[in-house]
């Protein structure tokens, strides 16, 4: 067992959520207000006795799997110990509800916030890169393979402007021994490599990751993109992409070169971390351009960074305001699984009656493709109506010009015609700091020299920025698959 102190698995269930955290009581000081939260459960900060902050993730553990997972990963952790380039495990622990994970605290946003806030320059990327590099092959070395390396797994220490750039998330991560292949199909679909699509892979498909990410850095385009993950998933095998056109011209012939070895689709062929950090774009960054590379490019990243919370928002509010043919199925599956009428269905509950022949086989082929944690958006292990629709609504649903006028028109509750800062922030679960984000947004869009406290979104700035949206959302997927319990070593 890899959990630290009392409280281990073996404890008695209590449903109270008092008795959140009173396992780490004796060690750390958790604030209850969560900073962050997913599909997993939800990040808090913490202090120990010395006031040193730190961060906690709570992790939901509703089946026995999902605790095989947690100790896994807790192992993979103890086992990189640490790295500067890498958010290391200070502390974790188990209750009968939860695994806890205590983590250094990464304050300082993500890879993509960051750089499309300074506007990217060759010289951003490759120092970047460099952080990815060193942690990729401090991992390597020990045989343990991240699997969905992606920019959301990439976050800075603090907000100083050298600080180290970390890899986080090692919930897929696997050690393999010397010359094995690992060969479950799993990751973000944009960040795959082909090999792992084929379902043989080892330390290679890290690295074509890195290759993707920085691609998208230095062009503001996926190599790889798609309106669906089969489409991707074909074009990932097919190999071919460009470097060429205007989203390149000003990245330098060694950053080119560098790209290219990294997205090598041959995996012997494709450089090593050792020498990914020996490459000259690598070596002399020093010497490469403090020019941004476009506006094209900061908006590209801009819009990742920002889509999907925004679309995240939109989609639960279209949970409850579509009347299409396919949500009225979804509702009566969702009724059928819900059978004693509480409102909500447990993760494993859905994934068993999901994979059962007596479900319809339609939407039974939709969620064996999913991974249905996610739809779990606030962490209590039970996925409620909204949560179910909001994840299993095809983008033609979301994007529908007549589901985008009722959205809209529920949301503005004065019937004024238009969304001011106030009705955005309620959307956003009263963030108004990423509401007036939001309504720059929509001043930019229009090219709006008036004031921002004058400012409102229109129906039309709702739709172009959906629209933008559904552009941005095709980088940033989910991660799918599940270990299919490889062998230890």
């Amino acid at each position: 067992m890899f959990c630290c102190g009392a409280g281990g698995g073996d404890s008695p269930i209590d449903e109270s959520e008092e008795s959140k955290f009173r396992v780490l009581e004796a060690r750390w000081m958790v604030e209850k207000e969560a900073i962050g939260e997913g599909g997993f459960g939800t990040v808090h900060l913490c202090q120990d006795k010395s006031g040193k902050q730190r961060a906690c993730k709570a992790m939901r553990l509703p089946g026995a799997l999902d605790r095989e997972d947690f100790r896994h990963e807790v192992a993979i952790l103890k086992q990189i110990k640490t790295h500067r380039n890498i958010c290391h495990v200070v502390d974790s622990a188990e209750d009968a509800r939860y695994g806890y994970l205590v983590m250094q605290s990464c304050t300082g946003g993500e890879l993509f916030d960051r750089i499309a806030a300074r506007k990217c320059t060759e010289k951003d990327a490759a120092m970047a890169v460099l952080d990815v590099l060193s942690a990729l092959d401090f991992i390597h070395t020990k045989r343990i393979l991240h699997r969905d390396l992606k920019p959301e797994n990439l976050l800075y220490k603090d907000k100083a402007p050298g600080a180290p750039l970390k890899l986080i998330d090692f919930g897929l991560a696997i050690r393999l021994a010397p010359s094995e292949k690992a060969t479950e199909v799993c990751g973000t679909t944009s960040y795959m490599a082909p090999e792992v699509l084929k379902g043989e892979y080892a330390m290679e498909c890290d690295v074509w990751s890195l290759g993707v990410i920085l691609f998208f850095m230095l062009s503001g385009t996926l190599p790889f993109p798609g309106k669906n993950d089969d489409e991707k998933e074909e074009r990932i095998l097919k190999g071919g992409f460009s470097t060429e056109g205007r989203h390149w011209k000003d990245v330098s012939q060694d950053g080119i070169d560098f790209v290219k070895q990294l997205l090598n689709a041959t995996p012997k062929k494709r450089l090593s971390t050792k020498a990914a950090k020996k490459h000259r774009w690598v070596t002399n960054r020093a010497e490469l351009s403090d020019r941004a590379l476009g506006e094209e490019v900061a908006s590209s990243l801009k819009r990742y960074a920002d889509a999907h919370r925004f679309e995240k928002a939109i989609r639960h509010q279209m949970a409850t305001t579509l009347t299409t043919k396919e949500l009225h199925r979804l509702r009566n599956v969702f009724e059928k699984l819900d059978t004693e009428g509480t409102g909500s269905v447990s993760i494993d509950k859905l994934k068993e009656v999901m994979q059962s022949d007596a479900a319809d086989a339609k939407v039974a082929e939709m969620f064996r493709q999913m991974d249905l944690s996610t739809f779990d958006l606030d962490g209590d292990g039970q996925i409620d109506w909204q949560e179910f629709v909001a994840g299993a609504m095809d983008d033609h649903d979301v994007y529908n010009e007549d589901n985008l006028d009722r959205v809209f028109a529920k949301l503005d509750a004065d019937n004024s015609g238009t969304l001011c800062q106030r009705e955005i922030a309620k959307l956003l679960g009263e963030d108004h700091e990423f509401s007036r984000e939001v309504l720059e947004q929509v001043k930019n869009n229009r090219k709006d020299e008036s004031n921002f406290a004058e400012l409102e979104m229109t129906l039309p700035d709702f739709k172009a920025l959906m629209k933008k949206s559904a552009g941005a959302a095709g980088t940033s997927a989910k991660t799918r698959g599940r270990r299919e319990r490889p062998k230890r070593v």
